[in-house]
């Protein structure tokens, strides 16, 4: 029997591969927070829209504004709008909304306090978990005394709504929500259904002369990630 003799820089490699393969039923489990953008324009009704229904690259136009593409910036969801790629999974423990700090005062108090924040899965009408803006901390982001500073709750990363979900059967994870592969979710921000003790009823952001900025949000859900191994 003759066998093949090696050189040094053989020893201890496989055949050539293009790629390393997805190894069945193994997993890869680590921290990764969830995140999709909101946009209202300054001088503009604030409007219904559902965060993470349009994907990286998907045309999303913000209330008032122009159309653009959304980029890594705008959300970490790949692939198709509402669904997590096949076969990753998401372990949702806590869920923030964070606005950001040019907002001008009066038009971050409105948006806060009429905004319902519905989180969902499955389909709309299936939620899980529902309050308003003004309960939902951002868990993150600039604080300061400065009058051009505003931020909604202090922002440390423990300062995030909790879920209290059972243990998932597989992992063993407790206090989450469990997106499966290929189920539908996403968060509704709806700022519309107001109607309040002084008649006020759907809010329009202040102009730029008067010092609008718009409304530039973003919501998370953080929790633990679980893709295949590669």
């Amino acid at each position: 029997m003759r066998v093949k003799m090696l050189d040094s820089g053989a020893v201890g490699f496989p055949k050539r591969r293009l790629r390393n393969p997805i190894f069945p039923n193994n997993v890869y489990a680590y921290h990764q927070p969830l995140f999709d953008f909101y946009g209202v324009t300054v001088n503009t009704a604030v409007t219904r829209q559902v965060a993470f229904s349009i994907a990286q690259s998907g045309q999303y136009t913000p209330a008032g504004g122009a159309q653009f593409s959304k980029t890594e910036w705008h959300t970490n969801l790949i692939g198709q709008g509402g669904i997590l790629p096949n076969p990753d999974r998401h372990f949702t423990k806590y869920i923030s909304l964070k606005v950001r700090e040019d907002v001008l005062v009066a038009d971050a108090i409105r948006f806060l306090n009429d905004a319902l924040v519905v989180f969902f899965m499955g389909s709309t009408a299936l939620e899980y978990w529902r309050s308003h803006g003004n309960r939902v901390p951002a868990g993150g982001g600039i604080y300061g005394s400065s009058s051009a500073i505003v931020s909604n709750g202090i922002p440390d990363k423990e300062n995030q709504v909790p879920f209290w979900g059972p243990a998932d059967p597989m992992f063993g994870i407790p206090g989450a929500e469990v997106i499966e592969q290929g189920q539908n979710f996403g968060v509704i921000l709806d700022p519309t259904r107001v109607i309040d003790a002084g008649g006020l009823t759907t809010y329009t952001t202040a102009t730029t002369a008067n010092g609008g900025m718009g409304i530039n949000a973003f919501v998370y859900l953080d929790g633990i990630r679980v893709r295949g191994t590669q």
